[in-house]
């Protein structure tokens, strides 16, 4: 990770920790983090963190919970009179893990390691489990 990367994600780490996201930890467990510039994020001008969760999720059971189809959805609203959208922005994070789960979440930048508090996006379980609560 860059220097300049390394102050954005020490940042973005103070700012998850002051929002009780993520806390410290020293688990065994640790994937790596770090920034992706995509077009999406070169739009609204801001680098992201990732998680490359790729060894855990080797280790996760597939939850087969299933995500509706759009055409499946629209069935059940084809005859309402009112329609609304929403954004769920971060909606993993309204699901907290359980404090004996967590440190299998951990990642690390330099000179930090951290383990989520809630679900974290790039676990392959996460939509099933959003799409399940």
């Amino acid at each position: 990770m860059s220097p300049s990367d390394y102050a954005l994600a020490k940042e973005e780490c103070d700012q998850l920790l002051k929002q009780g996201l993520i806390e410290p930890t020293r688990s065994e467990w640790a994937c790596q983090a770090f920034y992706v510039e995509k077009r999406s994020e070169k739009v609204r001008g801001k680098k992201r963190l990732v998680i490359d969760y790729k060894p855990l999720n080797h280790f996760l059971r597939d939850d087969k919970f299933p995500i509706p189809k759009t055409a499946t959805l629209n069935t059940f609203i084809k005859d309402a009179q009112i329609y609304s959208k929403f954004d769920m922005k971060s909606g993993f994070w309204q699901l907290g893990i359980d404090p004996r789960d967590r440190y299998k979440t951990a990642f690390c930048i330099p000179n930090a390691q951290y383990q989520w508090t809630v679900l974290p996006f790039g676990l392959k379980v996460a939509p099933s489990l959003f799409q399940n609560a």
